[in-house]
């Protein structure tokens, strides 16, 4: 109020003064006008009381607006200070007690009233402080009083005086006096009550507060600080067990705390020696706390360590703990030893698989996320024949695909576009699911390219993100397939027209193939072998129409469906007889995949060929043996007579009975060189029956065998003389002996020298030789003579067949090949018309116990043995009619030979 009258004096003031200057005005007129004398003094009086009314009219309205402006600005300071006074208000009730607030002076200290102080504090204080008060005190009393009534006659209990004084007494003197105070209250439960009172400006204030308000107040704090404390001790504590290696420096990087598993990891006997010594996991681990340190972040190494032998890898976290510059570090060592060996173990897979993908004829190539390539094998190359260089800058798969269509190595699509979007599609197609970019494929598509190979493409997402596309080449597969399939044509097409019924059975007992021979056999329905039956389900049809044939289906049922290999054996053709009178074979073979393969054969036919043969063989049999009989026979009773004949030819010829001229010695040597020639070919006959009958045995012993050719060419050399034919002996001297029956083996020679002389002409030679080839001793007689047609050379051995003027009875070379069979061993025959004969025996070595027939394409030895007397070429003859006694003397050398021959 007093600051408002100064305001209004001094507006009033300024006021007084701006009117001032118009009376003064209106009078400096009115004394002008006087003064010049022309002016009514009463006009200029009335001029004057109108100036002075205007400047009073203006003075109260300039007054008027400085006492609105005054007005307007204390309304806002007054809002001002009620708004600081709200806030502070505010902040007084959120003390956690109440605060008592006097206004009046001591005079108002009475001792039953404690006056109206006003009251700051939150409701919950009021509330519990109020618990204090009596029951039985007067309900219409104000709470205040309620309170202070409770709590005045209580002592206060922090006062150094002698005698405490009360709550009220110390309120009083607060109030009278304003003498502080401060304490604690203890109420009849034993509840202690802070008070505290304060003289404040010209007020006097009193601050109770309920502890127990306080804590439940900073409860909720207090219980997250331990909370926080419990889970500080609980990660110290797991830090401490973890199997973790974990430790914490100081700012001089020095350890101030080790875990157990830190102790374990360096081997030491306790943490307190690894704090003592200051052991490193590995020395460069303090370089990385340095400069996790200077960097004020965290920073990563690894380190290898040897602990208890073994080698393990650690991956080593540095972490600062604080902000402040001499902040601690903190550090953990991670165990990545199996993460690095798995590594290790995919790194050196992956390049196993790329060399093993080297080695494949497939082409692949596989492209990242971007399509661009990042690896491809040697096949992928050769195939489109890119050099090393075009391939290294991880090309995109769009431009690979039209550089090979630019070089022609492509398919040409109608829409090379569209094309080439449908094989990068793969790329974008089907991605809306997470984790789709490693799934899906392509179908397979197949490409002919320009230059008549076929490709197989498969493409599939790869697991690491991007395509992977892979290129055979089934060129050969598609040939070889088609010659596949029509050589399965060809041979279903063999197999319909086989009279052979045939039923092939997969390894699970179901039919998979049959002809058509095989239905008509057995009369089947194609519906029922249509639908691929089982073994059992067609042994029962086919056990209808047989007649006591269980046996034969039960052992074809068994070769089928039967796991066992002793089942799983060949089954060799078994005779089934039908109900319509037929006769059947059937078999099995296993085939190498598990199937079976069962054949079928009607041999009716064959069964009544096969009769009537047996008894044409019979007969043929039996006549064969009363022909042997009679040869038998007829040659023992030649025999007899013809041993007279020559007995008395010889008598003759010794002249035991007189003198003969020369045409009688003719005539006796005739006679004796016929009857020797008769009992060689009885003999023969005889031997030939013998051999035929299994009753000639060979008389086996050690023989040389070029002595025997000797003997064999010296006994022929007349022979040779007389036809004018060369004889030659090509055998070795160290041929060696062989176990054989000599007799026998010189009437094979004989046989066949004699032949080589009458097929041979004038002029011509003979060679007989012999060879140690393969285990086998090879004997030859070869000629320079007329030949054998083809047709005579099939029936040379066959006994009583003879062709030619000079042909004997057709026997020698029967018992030619016959003596050689006996000793085991086999002849041959090479012949040519008009080039000669050549006629070899093979006769297995006995003494080294060789019975296998040899090849006859051994290399002949070079040695050539020494001619004997016998090879020399015999002398010419002259074609003049030989004398009697030349006749004679042959006849003789004839006879002698033969003699000792038979001997």
């Amino acid at each position: 109020m007093k600051i408002g009258a100064k305001s209004f004096w001094t507006s009033l003031l300024l006021g007084s003064v701006s009117v001032l200057p118009l009376g003064a005005a209106a009078q400096s007129i009115a004394d002008e006008a006087t003064t010049r004398g022309g002016i009514d003094p009463i006009l200029v009086g009335a001029g004057g009381a109108i100036a002075l009314a205007v400047a009073a009219v203006l003075w109260a309205f300039r007054v008027s607006d400085a006492t609105r402006h005054q007005s307007l600005h204390w309304s806002e300071k007054l809002a001002e200070m009620e708004a600081r006074l709200e806030k502070s208000d505010s902040v007084l009730s959120a003390h956690p007690g109440l605060v008592l607030v006097w206004e009046d002076d001591s005079e108002s200290v009475s001792e039953d009233k404690w006056g109206k102080p006003k009251i700051l504090g939150g409701p919950a204080a009021l509330a519990s402080l109020l618990s204090f008060s009596k029951d039985d005190q007067q309900e219409k009393a104000q709470p205040v009083d309620r309170l202070l009534n409770a709590l005045g006659a209580l002592p206060l209990q922090d006062d150094e005086a002698e005698k405490p004084e009360t709550l009220r007494e110390k309120i009083k003197n607060l109030r009278a006096h304003g003498v502080a105070f401060s304490g604690n209250i203890v109420t009849p439960d034993g509840r202690s009550i802070e008070v505290d009172g304060r003289v404040a400006g010209g007020q006097v204030a009193l601050w109770i507060t309920d502890p127990a308000v306080r804590m439940a107040e900073d409860g909720a704090v207090i219980g997250a600080f331990r909370e926080r404390a419990t889970d500080l001790h609980g990660a110290h504590a797991l830090l401490e067990r973890s199997p973790v290696p974990a430790w914490r420096r100081n700012a001089k990087l020095e350890l101030v705390w080790v875990n157990r598993a830190y102790a374990e990891v360096v081997e030491a006997p306790s943490v307190g020696d690894v704090i003592k010594q200051q052991t490193e996991l590995d020395n460069t681990i303090k370089k990385l706390a340095a400069a996790a340190a200077s960097e004020r972040k965290a920073n990563e190494g690894r380190a290898v360590i040897n602990s208890r032998g073994e080698r393990r890898v650690y991956r080593i976290v540095e972490t600062p703990l604080h902000g402040s510059g001499d902040a601690s570090l903190g550090g953990v060592a991670i165990d990545v030893t199996e993460l690095d060996k798995s590594k290790t173990e995919l790194r050196q897979q992956i390049e196993a698989n790329q060399r093993t993908l080297d080695q494949i004829h497939t082409a692949v190539a596989i492209f990242g996320a971007s399509q661009n390539l990042i690896y491809h094998n040697r096949a992928f190359q050769n195939l489109w024949g890119f050099d090393e260089a075009a391939l290294s800058g991880r090309v995109n798969h769009g431009e690979i695909l039209d550089n090979l269509r630019l070089s022609g190595h492509l398919p040409e699509p109608a829409d090379y576009e569209t094309w080439k979007e449908s094989q990068l599609a793969l790329y974008t197609e089907g991605l809306s699911e997470p984790g789709s970019e490693r799934l899906g494929d392509a179908p397979d598509e197949i490409w002919n390219l320009p230059d008549g190979r076929t490709l197989r493409v498969a493409k599939l997402r790869h697991p690491l993100g991007g395509v992977m596309v892979a290129f055979e080449d089934i060129t050969e597969k598609v040939t070889l397939e088609a010659k596949f399939n029509t050589q399965i044509k060809v041979q279903k097409a063999t197999l319909n027209n086989l009279a052979e019924g045939v039923a092939v059975f997969s390894g699970n007992g179901t039919l998979r193939l049959y002809n058509k021979a095989f239905q008509k056999l057995w009369r089947l329905d194609t519906r029922l072998l249509d639908n691929k039956p089982h073994i059992d389900a067609i042994v029962d049809s086919l056990k209808k129409l047989a007649r006591d044939a269980d046996t034969s289906f039960d052992a074809l049922r068994r070769c089928v469906a039967s796991k066992s290999h002793e089942d799983r054996q060949p089954l060799n053709a078994q005779e089934i007889r039908l109900a319509d009178g037929r006769v059947l074979a059937i078999g099995t073979e296993p085939l190498p995949d598990g199937a079976t393969l069962a054949h079928f054969l009607d041999i009716t036919d064959s069964k009544e060929r096969e009769k009537e043969l047996k008894e044409r063989n019979a007969i043929l049999e039996n006549a064969d043996r009363l022909k042997s009989k009679f040869v038998d026979h007829v040659s023992y009773q030649l025999r007899t007579p013809l041993s007279t004949i020559i007995g008395f030819s010889e008598m003759l010829d010794g002249q035991m009975f007189g003198v003969l001229n020369d045409r009688q010695k003719d005539y006796v040597a005739s006679i004796m060189s016929a009857s020797y020639h008769l009992r060689d070919l009885i003999n023969d006959i005889i031997d030939l029956a013998a051999i035929d009958a299994g009753k000639l045995d060979l008389n086996l012993k050690k023989t040389d065998i070029r002595t025997l050719l000797e003997n064999a060419a010296t006994f022929a050399a007349l022979k040779a003389e007389d036809t004018q034919v060369a004889l030659k002996v090509d055998c070795p001297k160290d041929i060696g002996e062989s176990e054989i029956d000599d007799k026998r083996i010189k009437q094979v020679l004989f046989n066949l020298l004699s032949n080589a002389f009458a097929y041979t002409g004038p002029g011509g030679s003979v060679t007989l030789g012999a060879r140690r080839v393969d285990g086998a001793i090879k004997i030859w007689v070869a000629d320079t003579g007329r030949g054998l047609s083809p047709t005579d050379q099939a029936k040379a051995f066959d006994a009583f067949e003879s062709r030619g003027p000079s042909a004997g009875a057709g026997l020698g070379l029967a018992l030619v090949e016959r003596f050689v069979k006996l000793h085991k061993g086999w002849v041959r025959m090479d012949s040519t018309e008009g080039k000669g004969v050549s006629v070899t025996c093979f006769l297995p070595d006995q003494s080294n116990a060789i019975e296998l027939r040899p090849s006859d394409k051994a290399a002949e030895k070079d040695a050539k043995p020494e001619p004997t007397k016998a090879e020399e070429p015999a002398k010419k003859k002259s074609p003049a009619r030989r004398t009697a006694a030349g006749r004679k003397k042959t006849a003789k050398k004839s006879v002698n030979s033969r003699r000792q021959a038979a001997e």
